[in-house]
């Protein structure tokens, strides 16, 4: 699970109404799964609930974790989890087959790993999510970088970097002109860079490393020369 979701789940509690359900543990994710579940269920066409674009997102944020805990014993339940990503991937593929905007199950079936669904490309549609290195601000659930490391596809490690390329330009400018923080463009390296040594090949090996002397953030430097090394281990004979 990369930084930003184990973030993410630290603060949903405090930044989402207790009344919605604060995914703390099971019994949270699960009432959003019934949620989703019977909204998948229903028949013709349908939009999603309108509740910031994450009508279930316990049970987004749930697919990021092998074990989660039982609330009425304290142990993490692995056997209930897994059941509870099938039946979302089940759900969500209802919703996939059924309306023309699946919305937030695009995020879930790939949070849970998967790049096709059917005649579906998850990868694709992963693609088409809104994402800003540079104004990367956050909030919960995951981004389409994230997205990227989770389904394991390795296309993930080009279009990673294809997203980290296209913003370098922006980034300089607004650097040279001080026009606004650098620190979601930080961030967001150090997560991409992250992917890239989980999936990326000597290509993004050379790139990561071309970018951990190119910026003058130590804390990038790092996370590229770390994710250089994992590929190089990988890689080895």
């Amino acid at each position: 699970m990369t930084r930003p979701l184990v973030i993410a789940l630290a603060l949903v509690a405090a930044t989402r109404p207790a009344a919605a359900g604060a995914c703390l543990d099971l019994a949270d994710d699960t009432d959003d799964l019934h949620k989703l579940e019977a909204f998948a269920a229903r028949k013709g066409k349908q939009k999603q609930p309108d509740d910031g674009n994450k009508p279930w997102l316990c049970v987004e944020l749930a697919m990021g974790n092998d074990a989660i805990i039982d609330g009425s014993t304290g142990n993490y339940d692995k056997v209930a989890t897994r059941r509870l990503h099938e039946r979302a991937i089940a759900a969500c593929t209802k919703v996939l087959d059924r309306d023309d905007d699946p919305g937030e199950c695009v995020v879930i079936v790939a949070a849970g790993g998967l790049v096709k669904v059917g005649g579906h490309d998850i990868f694709a549609l992963v693609g088409k999510l809104p994402e800003d290195p540079i104004e990367n601000a956050g909030g919960l659930g995951w981004t389409r970088t994230m997205l990227y490391g989770a389904m394991n596809d390795p296309r993930s490690a080009a279009a990673v970097v294809e997203m980290w390329k296209a913003a370098i330009p922006r980034a300089d400018r607004r650097e040279k002109l001080h026009r606004g923080s650098m620190a979601d463009w930080s961030g967001w390296r150090q997560d991409a860079a992250g992917v890239l040594g989980k999936l990326g090949g000597a290509d993004e090996k050379a790139f990561l490393e071309e970018q951990a002397l190119a910026t003058k953030d130590k804390y990038v430097a790092q996370a590229c020369r770390d994710a250089a090394a994992a590929i190089a281990k990988r890689l080895s004979p």
